[in-house]
């Protein structure tokens, strides 16, 4: 591209990233608000959602839901220009989530569909906090014993994912690999879910900022250097990279030519390939990535249907059926639902 193209380009990404600043907190989240961090608390901040709320807690409910849209609607502008800058012609940014963390984390509280009043809400959210916040204890022991015993990439990487894999199984509450969890109801369940949510939103945003680093400054991790495990723990962060597809398009990137000397998974950089396509063209490759329609695990939108076997054979990986079948295993059965779930 050309320098006046460039500085052209420049000026427009300027431009978007000026118009994308989010509104002020709401005044009704700052009790609940210390730095980047927020603390559900009482949920009183909820109350506006539920049917006995008062005209003012609607209203503040509704300056909530409004602050929420305008930052979601920035990250979307920040981020669609940056991949313009990256020569991405038309990112379609398919089922992104928030890149603000603290809008992120706001946003994972539960849906107020499944109480009738804001009491009865509490009543779960008593019987939910002691179980949440047990486990997330528990992460928080495992993140401590398993940290890196030294200084070298492989170590830290390795020690990275431990909170990223224990909250990921934990907000699948009661299913798959957390099928031991103690059962409780769907209210309950509800509220565990969002609060192992909320630590996940900061838990993956804390990893990628950290991976950014780490590839601004050495590259990205390969395999004759830390490994084949923690190249594969490399690989997993940025998988989970999901609010920042700039850097998953970045690191696929640098990736990409690694794999044809084994210093990068074919396996790897497939699926990678498909959550960053996904999110940009809204067609994958390998069919890695799946979602529950209907009550049914379904592959989401592929480039190719026909060839879609073969591509996964070149890439080392089983036939979709056979993945898709591991999946209802590792991960559960969908629910018996007509609402589309990502995965």
């Amino acid at each position: 591209m050309s320098d006046p193209a460039m500085r052209m380009l420049a000026l427009i990404v300027s431009a978007f990233l000026l118009t994308a600043a989010t509104p002020p907190v709401p005044d009704v989240l700052k009790p609940y608000i210390k730095g980047d961090r927020f603390d559900p608390g009482d949920y009183k901040w909820m109350k506006g959602r539920f049917p006995d709320a008062t005209p003012e807690e609607k209203a503040q409910s509704e300056q909530l839901k409004s602050w929420l849209n305008a930052c979601f609607d920035s990250d979307q502008v920040e981020r669609r220009a940056e991949l313009l800058a990256l020569n991405v012609a038309d990112p379609k940014l398919n089922g992104m989530d928030f890149r603000d963390g603290l809008c992120a984390q706001v946003a994972s509280a539960p849906s107020a569909e499944l109480w009738p009043n804001f009491a009865a809400f509490q009543r779960s959210v008593q019987m939910a906090t002691p179980l949440a916040d047990t486990y997330l204890m528990a992460v928080k022991v495992a993140q401590q014993v398993g940290a890196a015993s030294s200084p070298k990439m492989a170590d830290l990487l390795k020690a990275r994912v431990i909170g990223d894999q224990m909250l990921r199984f934990g907000v699948g509450w009661g299913s798959g690999e957390m099928s031991m969890a103690p059962a409780v109801s769907a209210d309950v369940k509800a509220i565990i879910e969002a609060r192992l949510s909320l630590a996940l939103a900061v838990e993956d945003r804390s990893n990628t900022e950290w991976l950014k680093r780490i590839v601004r400054e050495q590259g990205w991790p390969k395999r004759s250097e830390v490994g084949e495990g923690a190249a594969g723990k490399a690989w997993l962060l940025v998988q989970h990279a999901d609010a920042d597809p700039t850097f998953q398009l970045t690191s696929l990137r640098l990736m990409e030519p690694l794999v044809s000397s084994g210093e990068v998974s074919k396996g790897d950089y497939a699926y990678l390939y498909d959550r960053v396509m996904l999110k940009i063209t809204g067609k994958q490759r390998y069919g890695t990535q799946a979602m529950c329609l209907d009550g049914k695990r379904v592959v989401q939108p592929l480039e190719d249907a026909k060839a879609v076997d073969r591509l996964r054979g070149e890439a080392g990986l089983q036939p979709l059926a056979n993945y898709l079948n591991g999946m209802n295993t590792s991960f559960g059965e969908c629910p018996t639902s007509s609402s589309a779930h990502h995965q």
